[in-house]
């Protein structure tokens, strides 16, 4: 398997369609590229494009995840790679469809596609979404989850919580993580985050989020696992997004070492202003109205 560079964009399908694209177009900051009855387009303020669909649907659910490789013969490496340990490939390696797709142990459909570039990471003046940061998945069988990230795909274990109870992945980029594995009942969507580049570009969205009626889940805080600055929030749906910023940055993977961490509060939010709450962790469990 080739590296993977980054993640790209998340795929959700959603039964609020409407109102889900009037929430992260207005309230949330994203810039909606395109729509049609079945499909909206979402990209960053800096043209990072696609990095969130919302697909039109009976019910609420993660559809998949788009990685990307810097290379089309990194993409056809990989592909030949996972058919020959067994993984059924959907393929497309012409014209604008270069890539391929595969499902994941719990039926996530996992794409990968040729990297862009890297994404502006200069914050906006408004606090604007850049681009997706990382992705929390809950598994009913976490273990084998991580496995197939690590052991299939190649990423690295970052660092963790302990019993398991959160991993943290990082792909070939120098972000502390762009995918967490979260024990779960079910395989669900814990949340999803976008980076603002900056606390003061954060706090503008969360101003941006006041005014337009939306209210924090949790946060604004900062994390021990990652360092990285958070604000989370609830969809019409009942998906939860984040703000981020400040996620660290590895230099030198040699001397990086993974790090087991106590799972308490103070650890959950450094800065000391509270855990989520009750409705957030119903949400990132994957209890959305039941």
């Amino acid at each position: 398997m080739r590296p993977i560079t980054r993640l790209r964009s998340v795929r959700i399908s959603t039964s609020a369609f409407d109102r889900s694209i009037e929430f992260y177009s207005k309230g949330f900051g994203l810039v909606l590229e395109d729509r049609n009855q079945d499909v909206a387009y979402f990209a960053g303020a800096r043209n990072q494009s696609g990095i969130l669909e919302l697909h039109n649907g009976s019910h609420d659910a993660l559809i998949g995840l788009t990685f990307t490789m810097a290379t089309v013969e990194d993409l056809r490496t990989s592909h030949r790679f996972l058919s020959s340990r067994g993984f059924e490939t959907k393929s497309a390696f012409a014209g604008e469809g270069i890539g391929f797709e595969v499902a994941d142990p719990d039926g996530n459909r996992i794409s990968f596609t040729l990297d862009d570039g890297i994404p502006d990471e200069r914050p906006t003046d408004d606090g604007r979404p850049l681009f997706l940061s990382h992705v929390v998945l809950n598994s009913p069988d976490a273990a084998k989850l991580t496995s197939f990230f690590v052991d299939v795909l190649g990423f690295k274990i970052a660092d963790r919580y302990e019993k398991d109870l959160l991993s943290f992945l990082r792909c070939a980029q120098k972000q502390h993580h762009c995918i967490g594995i979260s024990p779960g009942p079910k395989a669900s969507l814990n949340h999803f985050s976008v980076d603002l580049g900056g606390i003061d570009a954060l706090m503008r969205g969360v101003g941006r989020m006041k005014k337009a009626g939306f209210e924090p889940i949790w946060g604004p805080g900062r994390h021990g696992p990652g360092g990285n600055v958070f604000c989370y929030y609830e969809d019409p749906s009942g998906f939860v997004p984040e703000f981020t910023c400040d996620v660290i940055q590895i230099d030198d993977e040699d001397k990086w070492v993974p790090k087991e961490w106590p799972r308490v509060p103070d650890i959950a939010n450094v800065w000391g202003t509270g855990g989520p709450s009750k409705r957030a962790v119903e949400l990132m469990s994957g209890h959305r109205g039941e």
